[in-house]
Order: C-alpha cells, then structure tokens, then sequence
C-alpha cells in the first residue's frame, strides 16, 4: 500500500531572473499575500515560506541569489504586526 501525504501549499510566481533585482512593489506586494494566508492558516508563519529552489534543488533556481529574503521577512512581519487586517 503506498503511503499518501497531504500537502497544504500556495504556490506564488513572481516575474523576475535569479540575477535581477526584484521590484519594490513585488516585494510589497508578495508580503500582502503571506501576510493574507498566515492570518487565513495558523499553522502557516513567515519562516514556512521558501524558495522553488527549497523545495526543488538542483531542479529549480527560483527565486534566485538576487532574492533579498531578510526584506521579504521584515515586509511579512509588518503586515502581520502593523497593517491593519
């Protein structure tokens, strides 16, 4: 009998290259909707969320170096603690 596992996911594609900066507003604007699906899902917090590249080294390079996670986090963080709900 295989075993079967479910898996809660929300796959987000932004428009960019491993190597080229984000823009402002795709940084503000991704941390609108995690911040949406963390009050929605409970057990979903900021450092659940990862990379195509997490979920699929070697295979997958996306979102890329050019990715500043520490500023995604910190936009996460106020939306959740200072944006209003």
């Amino acid at each position: 009998n295989p075993t079967v596992r479910s898996f809660e996911q929300a796959m987000i594609e932004l428009e960019g290259a491993d190597h080229s900066p984000y823009e402002s507003a795709q940084y503000a604007m991704l941390a609108r909707v995690i911040a949406v699906l963390c009050r929605s899902y409970p057990h979903l917090t900021p450092d659940r969320v990862v990379g195509h590249s997490d979920i699929a080294p070697g295979r997958k390079s996306d979102p890329g170096p050019a990715f500043d996670w520490p500023r995604l986090r910190s936009l996460v963080q106020f939306e959740l603690e200072v944006a209003p709900t």
